[in-house]
């Protein structure tokens, strides 16, 4: 069987390991590299009430944001990890 390999939203943690932005739960894992950036994109959005200081607040100084593979388990997509290089 083919793994199952979608897409999520990381940060660098104020640990310095890149981590996810949301829950490890399959409804925050995207088919495409391109939904995962429109997750991405809509965090800083014009509709997104939070503002750059709470953007920090939440994921610290220096996030440094991407989009990464992830495998997943089948079924429910749920990521097989939540850790990244």
């Amino acid at each position: 069987m083919a793994a199952n390999i979608r897409w999520v939203v990381t940060f660098v943690n104020r640990g310095g390991a890149r981590s996810l932005v949301d829950a490890a739960q399959g409804t925050y894992t995207y088919a495409t590299s391109g939904e995962a950036e429109q997750r991405l994109d809509a965090m800083f959005g014009p509709d997104n009430p939070n503002g750059a200081a709470r953007i920090r607040a939440i994921y610290g100084d220096n996030p440094q944001f991407a989009v990464r593979p992830v495998e997943c388990w089948p079924g429910h997509n749920d990521p097989k990890t939540v850790w990244f290089d």
